[in-house]
């Protein structure tokens, strides 16, 4: 396995900067842009999506699919935000909008346009998602939020649902900012996720769950994943577990078990480097780097062997937009490990099968 330091320039040649691979939309801020027409027309975004990828490997760049990130609609600059991405090779994002808590105080909202917006003003470098089931709407009224999403699923044409804050501990930010409203639970077997995994089972749309590994709760997901074997359901943050002295099963063998036993489960990469800390246990928070800092060969042998269960992500958030070259730089180091044709599954073609029930034919 080469060094931290042979991966880390290599990290730094392989991304072409201040390249377009597409055109720059206008700088504005994607809440200030016009909305897409609905429902969306998936067959030519598709076309403007897959020249694109090819774009960026021509150019000797592995592209990325960023299946789960979510942003502020009123600080995100389209321009600025589509020059990081090209700067990275960062092909597209499922990018998911987020409800700020003025906003769903003053309305009760339980829905935001801004994929729409986003898509009109940079159709070439988004996938639509459907708004963030974040704090406060899905948490304070997570069956009524489920209900909008699916019907707006229905009405626009969304290809995938976004992350779903089912258990939820403060970030490492929050948790220093002492933003508790941020430590969420929700059952996974409540009558709100019975509706998102029977509409998953039934249509194929993919969803994203925040769950965070407890031994508690992993008995309950197990159940829904039998009860709905065919149910797309994308668990963020693989490895990422922030109290050892709450999870002593899940290891690299366990989710070998979940892929084995339930068709319907992925994974996503969007997880802390190997330095990374978590504020309220003290411990590292991510069980696939060794303390040496390599990843650990268990994961490795896993995602080689079941790639297409796996997906790139960055993790992109509110309150972080300014961390994509952090972030995407984390990401590419993980990816180094694997062996190449596990590589480019996972940084785009999972996703690309995953969404289209295809294989991107390039």
């Amino acid at each position: 396995m080469r060094s931290s330091a042979a991966l880390l320039l290599s990290l730094i040649v392989s991304v072409t900067a201040s390249k377009a691979y597409s055109p720059l939309p206008a700088g504005i801020v994607i809440a200030e842009s016009p909305k897409a027409d609905i429902p969306f027309d998936l067959q030519q975004l598709k076309q403007r999506w897959i020249e694109r990828i090819v774009a960026i490997k021509q150019a000797g760049v592995l592209p990325i699919i960023d299946i789960e990130s979510s942003f502020n609609p009123g600080r995100l600059n389209a321009r600025t935000y589509a020059q990081a991405m090209d700067d990275n090779g960062i092909a597209l994002t499922a990018f998911s909008p987020q409800i700020g808590e003025k906003k769903y105080n003053k309305k009760g909202s339980l829905w935001h346009e801004a994929s729409r917006r986003a898509i009109q003003v940079d159709p070439s470098r988004y996938i639509p998602a459907t708004t963030a089931g974040i704090y406060p709407a899905f948490t304070k009224q997570p069956e009524a939020f489920v209900e909008m999403s699916l019907r707006k699923v229905k009405q626009q044409g969304y290809p995938m649902l976004g992350e779903f804050e089912f258990r939820h501990y403060m970030s490492p930010r929050q948790f220093k900012r002492g933003q508790t409203y941020r430590d969420v639970a929700i059952d996974i077997d409540s009558p709100a996720a019975e509706k998102l995994f029977e509409f998953s089972q039934r249509t194929g749309i993919s969803f994203q769950i925040h769950y965070e590994i407890e031994d508690q709760l992993l008995p309950p997901l197990e159940k829904m994943l039998a009860r709905y074997p065919n149910a797309r359901v994308i668990w963020c943050h693989l490895g990422q577990v922030r109290y050892s002295n709450r999870s002593t099963r899940y290891q690299a063998d366990y989710v070998r078990y979940l892929i084995d036993h339930y068709p319907g489960i992925h994974f996503d990469l969007a997880f802390g480097n190997a330095e990374s800390i978590y504020p309220g246990s003290g411990e590292r928070q991510s069980r696939v780097w060794r303390p040496d800092g390599s990843a650990d060969p268990a994961w490795i042998s896993l995602i080689n062997d079941h790639p297409y269960r796996f997906l790139a992500a960055l993790d992109i958030g509110g309150d972080r937009q300014d961390k994509l070259h952090q972030k995407a730089n984390s990401l590419r180091r993980f990816l180094q490990y694997l062996s190449p044709q596990a590589r480019e599954i996972v940084a785009y073609r999972a996703a690309w099968r995953l969404l289209f029930n295809e294989e991107i034919d390039i």
